[in-house]
């Protein structure tokens, strides 16, 4: 299996969590509160204190209707204040980009990210350069803060650093997932991650985390593998200081 082989150190600071499948029942990730404790049991190890919780809305595939989304984060955030009363939740979601994003964000201001501009906007691994370029200007034309999910993937942009300088030009940005950075799902995907990151174009790293089996949270992993490359600066920006101005809603 592909990894870090890295041990988590002791950080200074607490870390963020902007993508992740937490809430129970509502997407593809902890079907049981149960299964969402487990998550948030080991991202409190990680040294993680403060989470955007993402389910997905993706059309024809994850459609929940917010009020149960709601209903369900809100039971979460209940188990979570109970046992863990120094972390702290916020609701997001990560949007699959569609022609009808603007209209569906100002139905379910759920599609936001913790009740600000910044929206989590994923693609399809094979979509073309012209369809994110037109999805992710009109979403700023309309007064919204994109932030592509886990940009290693998406075959036709990840290596384009033209495009990457022009999308970050009119206020978008980069997120990274740590599992990519740290070789866990190979080494193709790890170089990528490499690239962007060494490039300053990467804004945040999220778990994108979904059960404790194949898609568990890595983020002290990666915060360690991050210090030992990059030095610690660079760990405090990405997972701390950068998530921490979403919640501000101002980066």
């Amino acid at each position: 299996m592909f990894g870090s082989k890295v041990k988590n150190i002791a950080l200074p600071f607490d870390l963020f969590d902007i993508h992740c499948h937490i809430v129970p029942g509502v997407d593809d990730g902890a079907e049981t509160l149960d299964d969402s404790m487990a998550l948030i049991d080991a991202e409190y190890r990680d040294g993680v204190r403060t989470i955007i919780l993402t389910p997905h809305f993706r059309m024809r595939m994850f459609e929940t209707r917010e009020q149960a989304v709601r209903d369900a984060y809100a039971l979460l955030r209940d188990a979570v204040a109970d046992k863990y009363p120094d972390m702290t939740l916020y609701l997001g979601c990560e949007l699959h980009e569609h022609g009808e994003m603007v209209e569906h964000i100002r139905r379910r201001e759920q599609l936001l990210m913790a009740g600000t501009d910044f929206v989590l906007v994923e693609f399809s691994g094979l979509d073309e350069k012209s369809l994110i370029k037109e999805r992710l200007y009109t979403l700023v034309s309309n007064g919204y803060s994109p932030i592509i999910a886990h940009m290693e993937r998406y075959e036709n942009v990840r290596s384009d650093f033209d495009f990457i300088e022009y999308v970050i030009s009119l206020g978008v940005r980069i997120q990274l997932n740590a599992d990519a950075i740290i070789g866990s799902l190979g080494g193709k995907q790890k170089k990528i991650c490499e690239r962007l990151l060494d490039s300053g174009a990467v804004s945040f790293i999220g778990s994108d985390c979904h059960d404790m089996t194949s898609r568990p949270p890595r983020l002290g992993e990666c915060a360690s593998y991050l210090a030992k490359r990059y030095g610690m600066g660079l760990v405090k920006e990405l997972m701390h200081d950068n998530p921490q101005k979403i919640i501000k809603g101002k980066l």
